[in-house]
């Protein structure tokens, strides 16, 4: 009988290590075949098997960029999960864009562990257009806050952005998030059920078809290891821009000449302002905690969070 736990020991062990393995990846869902599940890399699902009526389909009906997407279909037991490699350290986000047809709904669910067993809903249900009764209006049930409601475009393109601060460990991980540009989740929330209870890791994401007015369709994925914009100007990505903090010194890099940086303590208050080319900031003065960090690159503006 030991033997036989040892084994099980070390099989789940080596689950752990093979989803620890889940990198940055960037996903325009042009490299599948059109009508097929999509089961490989980062995509798996909830125990289903991986084939139709359980996987993510690739589909031509709509495309955000290029002429493919995937598509969580209204046939109620679609059950896709997006592998995010059961994170519990560093910063990570993803960004999406998803488009839900005039009148349709869709769903989705963060999960502590992948594979999924008996499942962990770590932060809230996301619901759109919730039982078809608000074409437009979403709403996360079980987070800090909750119910946080929000609106969404039909029959467009929308994007989706997500950062998770994971540096200080897993029980005290902070998010934020946006819809359609608007920020719905702010700055430094805690990253737990609303009453507290935090997840396990940042497992996955499980995208559920729960009955058949469920249809949605989502592309042009980037999950990466550093934090991004909430306000999403997509030109903003184009610049190049990395920040870094190190011994003090605010480093600040991108393509083209940064001409104003500001930064924000978190009650709002500028403690920065520069007109000119700036490349580094020195903080050494300034209170550890949370910053803002606004920059302008040739007339481009954006966001960075730090942590001092």
């Amino acid at each position: 009988m030991k033997k036989n736990y040892f084994l099980v020991a070390l099989f789940a062990l080596a689950m752990v290590s093979m989803n620890a393995q889940i990198d940055p990846f960037e996903d325009d869902m042009e490299s599948y075949p059109v009508g097929q599940p999509i089961f490989e890399a980062h995509w798996t699902d909830w125990g289903c098997g991986g084939g139709a009526g359980c996987a993510i389909i690739s589909s031509a009906a709509y495309a955000h960029d290029g002429v493919q997407s995937g598509l969580i279909p209204g046939d109620g037991t679609t059950d896709a999960v997006l592998d995010l490699g059961n994170k519990i350290f560093d910063i990570w986000a993803l960004e999406l864009y998803m488009y839900i047809p005039a009148g349709k709904e869709g769903y989705y669910n963060l999960q502590g562990e992948v594979p999924i067993g008996a499942g962990e809903w770590i932060v809230g249900n996301f619901y759109f257009n919730q039982d078809g009764a608000a074409p437009g209006v979403g709403v996360i049930d079980d987070a800090v806050g909750a119910p946080v409601n929000f609106t969404y475009p039909e029959d467009q393109w929308f994007r989706i952005a997500t950062n998770w601060n994971i540096e200080n460990g897993i029980s005290l991980a902070t998010w934020n998030m946006s819809v359609d540009n608007v920020i719905v989740i702010d700055y430094d929330t805690p990253f737990t059920k609303a009453d507290g209870t935090p997840p396990t890791s940042l497992g996955g994401i499980d995208y559920y078809s729960g009955n058949t007015n469920h249809e949605f369709y989502m592309d042009s994925f980037i999950y990466i290891d550093e934090e991004i914009d909430l306000l999403g100007t997509v030109s903003f990505e184009a610049t190049g821009f990395r920040s870094a903090l190190n011994n003090n010194i605010l480093t600040l890099q991108a393509n083209e000449e940064i001409s104003n940086v500001s930064i924000y303590n978190m009650l709002g208050q500028e403690v920065y302002r520069s007109s000119t080319n700036t490349s580094s900031v020195n903080m050494s003065s300034y209170a550890n905690g949370t910053y803002i960090v606004k920059v302008n690159i040739e007339g481009t503006e954006g966001t960075v969070k730090i942590v001092k």
